[in-house]
């Protein structure tokens, strides 16, 4: 079924859900993610990408690690330093 040109045009982008904030390797070589979700002004914190010689069974990509209001996190980072 051929598509007119014109229609093409009307596709419009969704707006963005998650935020990306921060990535942290780690030390079992997993890498971690930080996330806002903005309608709901929540942070995420995910497991992104399982390290390769990862023994941690627990550890799954996709999985949720810590969710909560996006200032405890902010907190947290200030008290590291």
């Amino acid at each position: 079924m051929a598509v007119p040109a014109g229609s093409l045009n009307a596709v419009r982008p969704t707006p963005t859900v998650f935020e990306l904030e921060a990535l942290e390797g780690l030390p079992c070589g997993c890498v971690a993610a930080a996330y806002r979700a903005r309608p709901w002004d929540v942070a995420v914190v995910s497991l992104e990408a399982k390290g390769p010689h990862c023994i941690l069974s627990g550890h799954m990509n996709g999985q949720v690690l810590r969710l909560g209001d996006p200032s405890e996190f902010d907190e947290d980072e200030d008290t590291e330093e």
